[in-house]
């Protein structure tokens, strides 16, 4: 679906991987025909992963992960297995798709350069430089989550026999029981709470060395996404949270969630730490914030970068009047 301006006061549209305007053409995905049309086109394009990374060519000298089908054809996939991400009708309605395949290499860079003028580079680390648009991220992020999903998915979960894809890759298709398989994608809340000018922050053990960042968890089953809140900052700090609001949302391809952003007030600001689950968490005020936005904090402590929607949440608060 194409950006409209009313988009822009949305949180989520200034978020990475959320600018995605392509258009997934959901009526015609399972004309088969049509598919197979679009992906022999001359001008269509190819987003391919090797091994999780994202596959990259030299476009006018800087990296590009938007392969030509010439340059698609050159490595180990099969044009009849990519799956449709959509249509820029921006772009002369040029059709996109994704493709994947594993090498087992120390050097995938190395490894993948005999097929090709090829290099490759993770989605974080890509997010990091901030050198391709907004809609190329989100294309990434999409063509991602779908490339993880019929990677792990190739077996019927119901009779164990091989599935195919279907739909143009938005669902597997089991030919021996004619299950239907579909792309999943995880639900994860993500949460600024606060207590008066002091917002509650937290170091779950596999972050940076001195980075403290919002508290997150999955939702679970049976669950609202305001009770997840209250039950994952309850269960990691032991702090209780009334009032819960939704802020906005971003596609977190890692390998397939999508954050829900959220602001709670605490009822008090009495600790009991997990330390199972987290290292440490503590209540910073926004001086204090700031600074740590802002990587000049005399502790030496810091915030996520703004490609995540917890540096928003952060940013947000730290703003307020």
């Amino acid at each position: 679906m194409l950006a409209e301006n009313w988009r822009v006061n949305e949180a989520s549209h200034w978020l990475c991987y959320s600018g995605n305007r392509l258009d997934r053409v959901a009526p015609k995905r399972a004309d088969s025909s049509w598919i197979e049309q679009q992906i022999n086109r001359d001008d269509a394009r190819f987003i391919v992963f090797v091994s999780g990374s994202v596959v990259l060519t030299q476009n006018a000298g800087a990296p590009c992960p938007l392969l030509s089908a010439e340059l698609a054809d050159k490595l180990p996939v099969r044009r009849e297995d990519a799956v449709f991400l959509g249509v820029d009708h921006e772009d002369g309605d040029t059709p996109y798709f994704a493709q994947w395949f594993t090498l087992k290499a120390d050097d995938l860079s190395e490894a993948i350069s005999e097929f090709g003028p090829f290099t490759c580079a993770g989605l974080r680390a890509m997010a990091l430089t901030k050198s391709y648009s907004a809609n190329t991220y989100g294309m990434l992020a999409q063509a991602a989550a779908l490339s993880r999903w019929h990677s792990t998915h190739p077996k019927c979960s119901i009779c164990g026999a091989d599935t195919e894809v279907d739909e143009g890759g938005y669902r597997r298709k089991c030919p021996s029981c004619e299950a239907l398989h579909f792309p999943r994608t995880d639900p994860a809340v993500i949460m600024l709470i606060s207590y008066g000018d002091e917002c509650l922050l937290g170091r779950p053990y596999h972050l940076a060395e001195n980075m403290y960042s919002t508290l997150a968890g999955f939702v679970e089953p049976g669950e609202t996404m305001e009770d997840a809140v209250r039950r994952e900052v309850f269960e990691e700090a032991g702090v209780e949270v009334g009032e819960v609001s939704y802020v906005g949302s971003q596609p977190w391809p890692f390998p397939s969630n999508i954050m829900l952003g959220f602001r709670g007030v605490a009822r008090s600001k009495t600790l009991n730490i997990d330390y199972q689950e987290m290292q440490d968490c503590q209540w910073f005020t926004k001086e204090e914030t700031a600074k740590m936005l802002g990587g000049i904090a005399e502790s030496g402590l810091f915030c996520p970068p703004d490609i995540s929607i917890s540096h928003y949440l952060i940013r947000s608060f730290v703003n307020e009047g």
